[in-house]
């Protein structure tokens, strides 16, 4: 019942906060899509209120009716060029139903992409968005973490997140939420917040290294590789690496340690979720290799599989790893469904997301007065690794954070510039006091 009130309650402020501002509409969609309080709640009330339709819905009525400014980079020309590419794709695909169904979602994920480009005007805009995710996502995630690590240090967390799937899912997403709390607590401009910001970063990080992901575990290597590297302050960032390594080495169990192991293990020694995703990845190059143009179709690959599964392509004995699976890597599933354009498109949004954050991270790096923006970006850039790294190892091409951030590294590029070109405004001196007649005749007749 608590639930429900509290639920009810953000519902209603989020409603009239949106009857303001399309901008508001964005944050109360963002915290509907990380929060998912229809999971968070018992029963079925919050589900059957379909919040994230009218939400989004109204978000892109108001968008359109308050005439934004439009803002394209060659970012956003990629994001456009994917999007055409996917419903191309999809028109064409082997499971033209299934894959429609997908796209239609998917749609949707993109669109709120372009319209956060549109809307995220200013630096404090860009904070708020930041923070809703960061609370939103990380709320659920914090207290679990921080609750096992008192009740079962060490044990592993089996528990789904709706937003991001499986342990596997989890782990990505949580270790890509790191650098962005790290970044809100070296910019807030009040104590709480930045202890807020901190214990938020501790639960959320040993969320993602309890769910025994051995892709996240080296998304979390990868995590603190960049932190290091692109963090402002060193020793700081030196010492804050240590101690959660440190916290890890600690209370994670040797069971934990085994599975960690098995990274690097032998052929003959590899497991079978090892072994099925270089089979999975195989299928996915023969699916190509068959419709390089357009693959199997928009979310095909495990539609598609049995059809390009079999032992005389790969020497498999028969019936192994058959059924419906998915590819677990985002580049393979990305090849297996849009083909060769898609993937390139998809690796060009990457990469260009990365460049942009390291020119903003450049740009601003000496100016005070853009300091906010430099540690976003360098934020981002640990994000967009932590994806680029976990995600080879996982189907997660298609999740909603991800074009969120690219969305989110679009815009860094826009303040940059509009910080940059705007001129502080003097102040002028105070005019000097005309002295007085007299006082001027009474030192000339002293020096006499």
């Amino acid at each position: 019942m608590l639930r429900l009130i509290f639920v009810f309650l953000i519902i209603g402020f989020g409603a009239g906060a949106s009857l303001f501002s399309p901008f508001y509409a964005l944050l109360f969609y963002l915290w509907n899509a990380y929060f998912r309080p229809e999971e968070w709640t018992y029963g079925g009330l919050i589900g059957s209120l379909n919040l994230s339709f009218i939400i989004g819905g109204y978000l892109v009525a108001a968008t359109a009716v308050s005439l934004p400014k439009l803002r394209f980079n060659l970012l956003t020309l990629l994001l456009a060029l994917f999007f055409a590419d996917t419903l191309y794709c999809t028109l064409y695909s082997e499971h033209v139903a299934w894959s429609w169904g997908s796209w239609i979602v998917f749609s949707k994920v993109l669109i709120v992409a372009f319209i956060m480009v549109l809307l995220t005007t200013t630096r404090e805009r860009y904070r708020l968005v930041l923070v809703t995710i960061a609370l939103s996502l990380g709320f659920e995630c914090a207290k679990q973490g921080w609750a096992q690590l008192f009740v079962a240090p060490g044990a592993q967390n089996n528990n789904t997140i709706a937003f991001l799937g499986d342990n596997n899912g989890v782990a990505v997403g949580t270790m890509m939420l790191v650098p962005v709390l790290a970044a809100l607590a070296n910019t807030a401009t009040r104590r709480w917040e930045k202890y807020l910001h901190r214990f938020l970063l501790i639960g959320v990080f040993m969320r993602g290294i309890t769910t025994y992901s051995r892709g996240g575990f080296i998304a979390a290597a990868v995590l603190g590789i960049f932190g290091l590297i692109r963090s402002p302050r060193k020793i700081r960032a030196l010492i804050g690496t240590a101690v959660l390594a440190g916290l890890v080495t600690a209370i994670m169990p040797p069971q934990f340690w085994d599975r960690m192991n098995t990274i690097n293990a032998s052929e003959d020694e590899r497991d079978d979720s090892a072994a099925g995703r270089l089979h999975f990845w195989k299928v996915a190059i023969m699916m190509a290799k068959t419709k390089p143009m357009t693959g199997v179709g928009f979310n095909g690959f495990s539609q598609s599989y049995e059809a390009y599964n079999g032992p005389k392509d790969f020497g498999d004995d028969e019936g192994e790893f058959s059924g419906e699976r998915a590819a677990h890597s985002i580049w393979f599933a990305t090849l297996g469904d849009l083909g060769y354009p898609g993937l390139v498109l998809f690796a060009a949004v990457i990469g260009l997301g990365l460049f942009s954050c390291w020119r903003v991270s450049v740009a601003c790096k000496r100016d005070e007065r853009r300091r906010d923006l430099y540690l976003y970006a360098n934020a981002l850039i640990s994000s967009l690794a932590v994806f680029v790294v976990g995600g080879s190892f996982l189907s997660f091409q298609y999740n909603e954070m991800f074009w969120h951030f690219a969305a989110l590294s679009a815009t860094l590029p826009f303040l940059a510039q509009e910080e940059a070109h705007r001129v502080p405004v003097a102040v002028p001196a105070a005019p000097a006091m005309p002295q007085p007649a007299f006082g001027t005749a009474l030192r000339t007749s002293v020096s006499k």
